[in-house]
């Protein structure tokens, strides 16, 4: 405004616009020179050189874009965004590892078998395995489950979008009832569907009612979410045996006293879940759950006589456990003697430790050791089955597997319950146990040549 005013001749104005108008005004209207300015060149030009400044100048205060003499800039270029993983293995015993990430979306059902027992006789040698469950992904888990599959199988056709049943399926890990909900998942997706007739066990085909809403692939999981509910509607199923431990024995086929109806194998024999981790122990399943240790049958032999006081019983290798105060029972031909466990004595351990206590007797190895506290609590037990693991701890009622601080103690408040691959908490042990026992007083009859099938599933959340 300062050129302008000095251009003119004087005077300022107090906005752009007043300066066009000024310019554009006609030299009458004007506060002139004592002389006329009409058609006076240089006024002319004046009037003109004024409003293509005032034109410049608008455009250069924000009429139009610009560009500052000063400028910043800063750039974040490049950002990028990965997602962890979580995924877990299973291995019994020494063997091969089960990966998750080899099963269909992550959920992997062919994964060893636990036990696979044979000739199995009342109140015989407990057996048992051990489960080892890892975390071998890059993210924590938050929660780590135990509990037993529905009645379940897999697709081994696939269902198309708009098909309906019946569903081919691999051969049918316990009984469907008419009017069951029968779920497909795979992955995130599922649909229910009903069956529209009883199914058996061991059954390749379930008829049902409902039309897919999306293609279900080979593998896709199917599940009786209705199961589970009662020991006869269990994933833990009875079938007679078809053949002999040895060439032209007698199996179950070939009885006629006995029946697999009602699953009564599945309904006797017990069951255990015994945490070690790290040497700290705890009873998750089975007689004794919610301590320190789970009541197993023991049964072994000495490893090297004993005379004089005795402090421990060498075995070798404990096959159960032996709770504090128990009874062990030593017999060697028509001598035997009782001596009282001192402290707990979990599988695995080379002797049992017990009060001192003078033999009456040179006991030489080979000779039996027994627990019989615990054979007795066992073959009075009714209660912790396989059919009980699968109607209380279903999948609507699975057990939450909190890290183990101490024998027979758990964290209640942990937020890690496996962590992730090669740090912390990442790999935890079990021991399965099954014993059939051998109640005083019953005829067993009814269970011979019976082989009942059962599944356990481990999960494991973010």
């Amino acid at each position: 405004m300062g050129a302008a005013a000095y251009v003119a001749g004087g005077g300022t104005f107090l906005s752009f616009g007043e300066l066009v108008r000024w310019a554009e005004r006609s030299p009458r209207r004007m506060l002139a020179p004592v002389e006329s300015t009409k058609g006076d060149p240089l006024w002319r030009a004046k009037k003109g050189l004024l409003l293509l400044m005032a034109i410049g100048t608008a455009a250069y205060f924000g009429l139009s874009g610009t560009f500052a003499s000063f400028s910043a800039e800063t750039s974040n270029l490049g950002s990028g965004i990965a997602s962890g993983t979580l995924t877990m293995s299973d291995q019994v015993n020494a063997g091969t590892m089960c990966l998750s990430a080899n099963g269909v979306v992550n959920a992997n059902t062919n994964c060893t078998k636990v036990l696979n027992l044979t000739n199995v006789a009342p109140g015989g040698i407990n057996a048992a395995a051990q489960v080892t469950i890892q975390n071998t992904g890059s993210l924590d888990a938050s929660k780590l489950y135990l509990f037993a599959p529905y009645v379940n199988s897999t697709l081994t056709t696939q269902v198309l979008s708009g098909a309906g049943g019946p569903f081919t399926i691999a051969p049918l890990e316990g009984s469907v009832t008419a009017g069951d909900h029968i779920r497909v998942t795979y992955g995130g997706q599922f649909q229910d569907f009903t069956a529209t007739g009883a199914v058996a066990a061991l059954a390749t085909s379930i008829p049902v009612s409902g039309v897919a809403t999306a293609t279900f692939p080979v593998g896709s999981v199917v599940t009786d979410i209705d199961s589970n509910t009662t020991p006869t509607t269990t994933d833990c199923y009875d079938v007679k045996t078809s053949a002999g431990a040895t060439t032209g024995a007698t199996s179950g086929n070939d009885l006629n006293f006995i029946s697999p109806i009602g699953n009564p194998f599945c309904r006797a024999v017990l069951m255990y879940v015994q945490e070690t981790t790290n040497n700290k122990h705890y009873c998750w399943v089975g007689n004794g759950s919610g301590t320190a240790i789970c009541k197993a049958p023991t049964s072994v032999t000495l490893t090297s006589g004993i005379n004089g006081t005795v402090n421990f019983l060498p075995v070798g290798s404990v096959n159960g456990n032996v709770t504090s105060g128990d009874t062990i029972h030593v017999v060697s031909g028509a001598n035997s003697q009782d001596f009282v466990a001192l402290g707990n004595t979990f599988a695995g351990a080379a002797s049992i430790a017990v009060n001192p206590l003078l033999a009456n007797f040179s006991y030489p190895t080979g000779s039996t050791v027994v627990d019989t506290t615990a054979a007795s609590a066992l073959n009075s037990d009714a209660t912790n089955t396989i059919s009980h693991f699968d109607t209380a701890f279903r999948q609507s009622g699975q057990i939450q597997l909190r890290p183990v601080t101490a024998d027979g103690v758990i964290d209640q408040t942990a937020t890690v319950e496996l962590a992730h691959y090669n740090t912390g908490l990442w790999s935890r042990t079990f021991q399965v146990g099954l014993y059939l026992p051998a109640p005083n007083g019953i005829n067993q009859n009814p269970l011979q040549g019976l082989a009942s099938t059962f599944g356990m599933t481990w999960h494991i959340d973010q």
